[in-house]
């Protein structure tokens, strides 16, 4: 073979193995590699419900536990472990006065640290808790729980002259039996402690703890020994709404017939109590006196 053709042919394969280089090596894109650094978010200990807690129960160390707590969603309200570092201690016997759910922070607002009974703890202020006995007939099939609003009716007379009147309305229900809350021991049931899943009701009298202001308390137990007692229940739609006044008026006035002093409630007057305190009376003035005319003495005889 000649001596160009030899040097022609090492060209070529050096040619070919230099473009192959290239289309193997040289002509891909450089790969970029991202590495993305993760920054947890800085956390505190918040002290949260490890089991319900019912309202008026009173806490324990087992029923709490430290729990971490992203900071950026802590609240002041928050009992936390750089606050409180002693807090299942310190809390401990301080009375729920509302329900707590597992996991559910803390929060002193809804406790009250006192020595006294649950149904004293959970009374707001100024309020008064009265009893009266009830039946599952007369309270809503008996499915009024602790925290309901109901209304209170009294039925008077029987037979045909049997009537019901309001006396109390939209006034809340604290406790049903030894019932004070829904959930934990106060929660009753077969299960204590447990949450509960299905509809709760009483099936045999019972009594009813309600809370009243000092006059709607006193409305309430002369209401007791005049008639039958019964309870309607609210929408939860109207738990936020004011305590209106009593619609047939809950207050005991004083009618005064005959030179008779008798106590009746407002707007249970009966027909003729109500005539005579409708009608209006005419006073008749008094005549005036009668007075001589004036004398001309030119008229009296000398």
């Amino acid at each position: 073979m000649k001596p160009a053709r030899i040097i022609l042919l090492i060209v070529a394969i050096v040619a070919g193995g230099l473009a192959a280089f290239l289309v193997t090596r040289g002509g891909s894109a450089p790969t970029t590699i991202t590495q993305t650094e993760v920054i947890e978010e800085a956390k505190a200990q918040v002290l949260v419900a490890r089991t319900p807690i019912g309202m008026g129960e009173r806490l324990t160390p087992d029923m709490v536990a430290w729990q971490d707590w992203p900071e950026g969603a802590l609240r002041s309200e928050y009992v936390t472990s750089s606050a409180m570092p002693d807090a299942p201690a310190a809390l401990t016997g301080a009375v729920a006065r509302f329900e707590f759910f597992p996991g559910e922070p803390i929060r002193e607002a809804k406790l009250v640290r006192s020595e006294q009974g649950y149904l004293s703890a959970v009374l707001s202020e100024g309020m008064r808790g009265v009893s009266v006995n009830v039946t599952p007939a007369s309270s809503a099939g008996g499915f009024v729980v602790p925290n309901d609003h109901v209304d209170v009716l009294l039925t008077t007379g029987s037979g045909a002259a049997q009537q019901s009147q309001l006396i109390l309305s939209n006034v809340r229900v604290l406790a049903i039996g030894q019932r004070l809350g829904e959930l934990g021991v106060t929660g009753g049931g077969e299960n204590p402690g447990a949450a509960e899943t299905t509809p709760a009701t009483f099936t045999d009298a019972t009594i009813a703890t309600l809370e009243l202001t000092p006059g709607q308390a006193e409305t309430l137990v002369n209401a007791s020994t005049a008639g039958q007692l019964s309870l309607t229940l609210r929408s939860v739609v109207d738990f936020n709404n004011p305590v209106t006044a009593d619609a047939s008026g809950s207050k005991t006035v004083r009618l005064i017939r005959f030179g008779k002093e008798q106590a009746v409630q407002a707007g249970s007057v009966s027909s003729d109590q109500q005539a005579i305190v409708n009608t209006p009376v005419s006073v008749t003035p008094a005549a005036a006196p009668q007075t001589m005319p004036p004398i001309d003495p030119a008229s009296v005889p000398m």
